[in-house]
């Protein structure tokens, strides 16, 4: 008796992205930022004090919000790929981390210095800026495991993820098909980016010029994992160096 072998069913290709209007940037905006917002405030009715864990929650609300609007708004509803992101399959060269590791460290004292020189020139003090490092910290004074790991988790790890997903996956990817001019959509992105963070102004610029570095790689590359490598140095920095000080305080009084 001879065996029929049944055909492997061909995979079928993924529908190709839907076109996009208008009216998907502004529902983009409004639902990423506007859920945040919203979320914020609620975390901000619960916890009424600022603390690493209060903080975290809001890490953790940036997450939901800014990761699940490129979800829902631009995967489920069809307007993005995960392929066109550089996600899945999953692609992946070990240069890639040198060199966002390289370009984050690299970028770190010049941004640093912009972010503290327009801060002082158009607001002639750094109050905002101590309220951003404060808002990281969780308004926390010395050192505590707790709030380290918290802090490296959430604004190191969670809000690089969740914000290379949609700034430059989501809201990129909108300007990639409205315009050929690769200069065009790279600073448009950026400058979404940077106005982000518009609590203060000094990290508005300083931001503006990741969002740039980042549109660009992702431009280059047609993957999201050298931007993502950049934001998650960049920011994981930031919270070793805060720590590093508060550690330092507790060794050398008078330090803070």
């Amino acid at each position: 008796m001879v065996e029929t072998v049944q055909p492997t069913p061909e995979k079928l290709p993924e529908a190709e992205p839907k076109p996009q209007s208008w009216l998907d940037l502004v529902l983009y905006l409004l639902v990423g930022f506007g859920s945040f917002f919203l979320l914020s405030a609620l975390v901000g009715l619960i916890v009424t004090e600022l603390s690493p864990g209060a903080s975290f929650l809001l890490f953790l609300a940036n997450f939901i919000c800014l990761g699940g609007t490129t979800y829902l708004l631009g995967v489920r509803r069809g307007r993005i790929r995960w392929d066109a992101l550089g996600i899945r399959p999953f692609r992946w060269h070990w240069q890639w981390l040198l060199i966002g590791v390289g370009l984050s460290l690299l970028l770190m004292p010049a941004r640093a210095v912009l972010g503290l020189v327009v801060q002082w020139l158009l607001e002639g003090n750094l109050d905002s800026v101590q309220a951003r490092s404060d808002l990281i910290l969780g308004g926390a004074a010395e050192f505590s495991w707790f709030g380290f790991l918290s802090t490296l988790i959430g604004a190191g790890l969670l809000v690089p993820i969740s914000e290379e997903l949609y700034f430059r996956g989501l809201l990129h990817t909108w300007f990639w098909g409205k315009t050929g001019r690769v200069w065009l959509r790279v600073l448009a992105s950026a400058a979404i980016f940077g106005v982000a963070h518009a609590d203060s102004i000094g990290v508005v610029f300083a931001s503006a010029v990741i969002g740039v570095v980042n549109a660009i790689a992702y431009e280059r590359t047609r993957s999201l994992f050298i931007p993502i490598v950049i934001h998650i140095t960049t920011n994981s920095a930031a919270v070793l160096l805060l720590y590093l000080v508060l550690a330092l305080a507790e060794l050398v009084p008078g330090l803070m």
